[in-house]
């Protein structure tokens, strides 16, 4: 009961802000197919729901955070997690919809909430999708150390702006975020070195209404048409020296490999080992 009432409300208000005119988070209409691994993560804990990535037919990448307890810090059971792909619209479905409910989570046994280190989780859903077609496929992976400045794209369905009962708009827009250099995202004024080694940092320093905001955790960057990154944090909806944080998926590939093979069943209420 408590997951359809909250589904009810997310609807209400996605349907109740319009695509037209400016926006905090910009960037431009998708078409369908045009990012076919996005998809939605609906959690009862995150008010503008979770992002994630298809990675095979059975399992979705995303970020640890968004399986996870906000108030007491432990995995939620994963029957109240869902999985919407294959829409590029939250509240006009289509043909092209699959809906699949959450069979497991595999969080990253080292993920540091304080730190947001290791911030991944793979999710395997209940059935697995329909042999893939132009609108659910997964994302193939990059596996190439980029330079700095290299432009990559965040599709999603961000909110409008950065609080608690913001607005999700209802349609995916795609953003340009070109990576930036560690030491410049690891300023005392912007992310004061939570920039680790295995994380990537892109987008804007200057204020810029091309960015990730809330409903984007757990989202996918894509370079050179690749899964790049999985958004950790920075959500900060265009405000100055807030860029986003991801995880570098190239550094944890043999990790979430092993992942689509386990067997065993976390149970809901498994704790980080870092202090809570």
């Amino acid at each position: 009961m408590q997951k359809l009432v909250l589904i009810g409300v997310l609807l209400a208000v996605a349907q109740a802000a319009p695509d037209g005119g400016p926006r905090v988070t910009g960037g431009a209409l998708t078409v369908p197919g045009q990012f076919p691994s996005a998809v939605i993560i609906e959690t009862p804990y995150i008010p503008q729901n979770c992002m994630g990535t298809v990675v095979n037919r059975q399992h979705v990448l995303t970020a640890a955070a968004c399986v996870m307890n906000p108030t007491t810090f432990v995995m939620i059971n994963p029957f109240w997690l869902r999985v919407i792909a294959g829409d590029i619209n939250i509240v006009q479905p289509t043909i092209r919809r699959e809906v699949r409910n959450v069979s497991r989570s595999y969080v990253h046994p080292n993920y540091n909430r304080l730190t947001d280190g290791n911030n991944l989780a793979v999710l395997r859903v209940d059935l697995p999708f329909s042999e893939f077609h132009n609108t659910i496929e997964p994302a193939l992976m990059n596996e190439r150390l980029l330079a700095d400045n290299t432009p990559c794209e965040f599709a999603g369905w961000g909110a409008t702006a950065d609080q608690a009962t913001a607005a999700v708009r209802p349609a995916q827009y795609v953003i340009t975020q070109p990576i930036l250099a560690t030491a410049q995202c690891n300023a005392a004024n912007v992310h004061n070195n939570r920039v680790q080694q295995n994380m990537i940092c892109a987008g804007a320093l200057a204020q810029n209404p091309n960015a990730v905001c809330r409903g984007n955790m757990g989202g996918g960057l894509y370079c050179n048409g690749r899964l790049t990154g999985v958004l950790a944090f920075g959500m900060g909806c265009g405000a100055a020296n807030r860029p986003g944080v991801y995880m570098d998926v190239r550094q944890y590939a043999q990790w979430i490999q092993q992942q689509f093979t386990r067997t065993d069943n976390p149970p809901p209420g498994w704790v980080p080992p870092q202090p809570l």
